[in-house]
């Protein structure tokens, strides 16, 4: 595991957890590591189900650091009241965590896991019933005056005698009866007790000495006017601090009674932190959850090293890893420094991610299977206290390897070794790694091997169940990408080029090779200047698709162009046409309302010239040049004769004259009406005919000034003169029978 990193994984996951019992959980990597597929791919439902909840689902942030406390309470110790308030609170995130996944399940979500670890969560009554809501909030150590009201009537009576306690050495020190005493003029208050700063020799003289200054300067004495108060302050005191402590004294019973099931909901609360800081681990990995079979399969299209994103990695090279479904073991090779313990490490961490039930740096949809025994051998292994050397560590690795895989079932180990054999002989270290690589392969293991011996390269390409890869050098640098089915070199000079050793020394270093090994190491480089020739045809190429595919966006953004102003051309005429036709319409409501006013205009004028004609005076007239200007307005020349004639009536009415039996009244006869009930009383009229029937004399009347024609019996008519002519606006003389006037009475209000 350290080989692979795996505790720094570990220590990240710690970080991630909110709860100490999360935390310790992670402490024990044994522990995390699940024993079966079935209950790694429970740990992936878990971390599934936590992603469906929001963060109000999951009120877990309380420390619940309460082992020690509990633990106290066992052995019948009663904590501090603070102490306890911490139990008080584990309490209440229990309640509140198992409440949230509750609720979340009732809205029908799919967390069944989650639902099975809260209903752990269960506690006695008696202790629920004590500790709950029992301490002041923000305040530490308070008991709450809600849980406990007679811990709040004491508090109260308390504070009433501290203010008379107060109010009398106040009046103590605004008396100045003891002002030469005292070596200050305030007071302070210590240990509950009100003092004065007073002379030494004076102290007695004030009151009771509580304390004196370490240089004996002067002594803090509470007044004897304060005694009987400091006495019933005491008291109320001592009363509440015994209330206090059979208060916790319960509590401590309570917790003691109910430890075991508190340790229950502290275990049910830390497995939930940690299916939450797995997933929020997985989140700062970018991992996906894998699919998890029991064949000894890795399928990673995009794996990447966990480490290294964890540690803030921007530009982690992602590959692609697959094994176990066509071969059995790899066979890896290329430059020092090129990447491949990186790559042999990602491969081992991802199978114990997987056992750990956290997501992958995988890509999508990885498969990482299994792996009951993982084991690692990378890096130097030598020790001087053990008395072995690098490559005796390395073959007691090997044996342990052998030992731990013989008997397992089929790909259900997972075996990484580094710089397979190294560290002795070429030959005989390639000899023995082959063997050792074989016997696992016997065994039912999976391996990964990195090497720079031809002779385990030239197995690999060889063997039906080893693949081969490479790290990929190009341009006489490494680019950290896999390549499979590939074989890769070393490129120990180059890279002692790129790391700038000594110019001599290189090629001190190339004559000393022999000419096959020249020979390679020219073709070498005529392949780095073959590949860097293509990289730049390649690029040159690719400016030439990204130049031509961004023409023919340009192309197609230009056209939509078109199209969208093609689109906005039929907006606007259609719009145009719709405006039109509102157009019309209103034009044609506005005329239609312009004539239903006129027709109401010209229906009201013709309604008022029927009342002028039927019962007003008849001195209206139509008055307008058009429609707009049309109005009715008074003829003043008829109402002036209109006037003349009823002065002339009244002066008439002083002396009517009736007509007699006898009298005749011919045609063109001055009359004046002297019937009251018609509005026309004391108007005179000519006479327009007179007639008799059956005896009954009447006569038909045209009223002066008027258009109104009247038929009136004898009796209701008398006597009256000509009217005298008036003078019209030309000076001519103008009877007023015969002025003209427009007769409107017959009118209607047709059209």
């Amino acid at each position: 595991l350290v080989g692979l990193d795996f505790v720094y994984i570990m220590s990240k996951l710690r970080e991630q957890c909110y709860t100490a019992p999360g935390a310790a959980l992670t402490g024990n990597p044994a522990g995390l590591l699940a024993q079966s597929p079935e209950e790694a791919r429970k740990l992936y439902a878990t971390v599934l189900e936590m992603a469906m909840l929001e963060d109000a689902d999951l009120e877990l942030e309380d420390p619940l650091d309460i082992d020690e406390i509990v633990e106290s309470c066992s052995r019948g110790t009663v904590p501090e009241a603070s102490e306890l308030q911490e139990v008080s609170a584990a309490i209440e995130a229990f309640l509140k965590l198992r409440n949230g996944i509750e609720r979340a399940a009732a809205q029908d979500l799919p967390i069944p896991t989650l639902v099975g670890i809260v209903e752990r969560l269960e506690l006695p009554d008696e202790l629920l019933d004590i500790m709950l809501f029992a301490f002041e909030e923000n305040q530490a150590g308070e008991l709450a005056v809600s849980k406990f009201p007679e811990l709040g009537e004491i508090r109260k009576k308390i504070r009433e005698i501290e203010e008379s306690c107060v109010k009398a050495i106040n009046a103590v020190l605004s008396s100045g009866r003891y002002r030469s005493y005292l070596k200050d003029d305030g007071y302070s208050q210590m240990d509950g007790h009100y003092v004065l700063s007073v002379k030494p020799e004076k102290a007695k003289k004030v009151g009771k000495v509580i304390e004196e200054s370490r240089n004996g300067s002067e002594c803090y004495v509470e007044p004897r006017e304060l005694l009987s108060h400091a006495s019933d302050l005491a008291s109320k005191q001592r009363e509440l601090e015994r209330k206090i402590q059979v208060i916790l004294t319960k509590m401590c019973v309570a917790v003691s009674r109910g430890r075991s099931a508190i340790q229950l909901c502290l275990d049910a609360a830390g497995e939930m932190d940690l299916a939450r800081a797995r997933l929020f681990l997985g989140e700062d990995m970018e991992g996906e959850v894998p699919e998890v079979g029991n064949e000894g399969v890795i399928v990673a299209r995009h794996a990447r090293n966990p480490c290294l994103l964890l540690r803030g990695g921007t530009r982690v090279v992602g590959n692609r890893i697959e094994m176990g479904m066509d071969s059995a073991g790899m066979i890896l090779s290329g430059p020092n420094a090129g990447g491949k313990t990186v790559v042999l490490k990602t491969v081992g961490l991802l199978a114990l991610l997987a056992r750990c039930g956290i997501p992958v740096p995988g890509g999508e949809s990885p498969r990482v299977d299994f792996f009951n025994v993982v084991l690692a051998e990378i890096g130097d292994m030598q020790t001087i206290s053990d008395g072995l050397s690098t490559y005796s560590a390395h073959l007691l690795a090997s044996r342990i390897m052998l030992s731990a895989t013989e008997g397992t079932v089929d790909g259900t180990s997972l075996v990484m070794v580094d710089e397979a054999g190294t560290g002795t002989d070429p030959a005989q270290g390639a000899a023995l790694a082959r063997a050792v690589l074989e016997a696992l392969l016997d065994n039912g293991a999976r391996f990964v091997a990195t090497t720079h011996s031809i002779q385990l390269k030239n197995w690999g390409l060889e063997h039906d169940r080893t693949d081969v890869a490479a790290m990929e050098y190009r341009q006489g640098r490494p680019t950290f990408k896999l390549l499979h089915n590939a074989v890769g070199e070393s490129h120990a000079i180059e890279t002692a080029r790129r790391l700038e050793l000594p110019r001599q020394l290189i090629l001190r270093a190339e004559e000393l090779l022999d000419e096959d090994q020249r020979s390679l190491l020219h073709l070498q480089r005529k392949l780095a200047t073959t590949q860097k020739e293509l990289q730049d045809g390649l690029i040159r190429a690719k400016d030439a698709e990204a130049r031509a595919a961004t023409a023919e966006r340009n192309a197609k953004v230009a056209e939509c162009r078109v199209v969208d102003k093609r689109a906005h051309v039929e907006s606007i005429e259609d719009n145009f046409s719709t405006r039109q036709e509102l157009l019309r319409r209103q034009h044609q409501f506005s005329i239609g309302m312009k004539l239903k006013l006129d027709k109401q205009k010209l229906e009201k004028i013709c309604k008022q010239l029927r009342q002028d004609a039927n019962t007003g005076d008849g001195t209206m007239r139509l008055v307008g040049a058009s429609l707009q200007e049309l109005h009715l307005e008074r003829d003043e020349v008829a109402f002036q004769e209109l006037q003349r004639a009823r002065s002339e009536t009244l002066k008439a009415k002083r002396a009517p004259k009736p007509f007699s039996q006898d009298d005749q009244i011919r045609q063109g006869d001055w009359i004046i009406v002297t019937a009251a009930h018609t509005p026309w009383y004391g108007f005179k009229g000519q006479v327009m005919r007179a007639m008799n029937f059956k005896g009954k004399s009447s006569v038909k009347v045209k009223v002066q000034g008027t258009s109104t024609t009247l038929e009136l019996d004898k009796s209701e008519v008398g006597k009256a003169s000509a009217p005298i002519p008036i003078e019209n606006s030309t000076g001519r003389s103008k009877q007023p029978g015969n002025v003209k006037r427009n007769d409107y009475s017959q009118m209607t209000g047709g059209w």
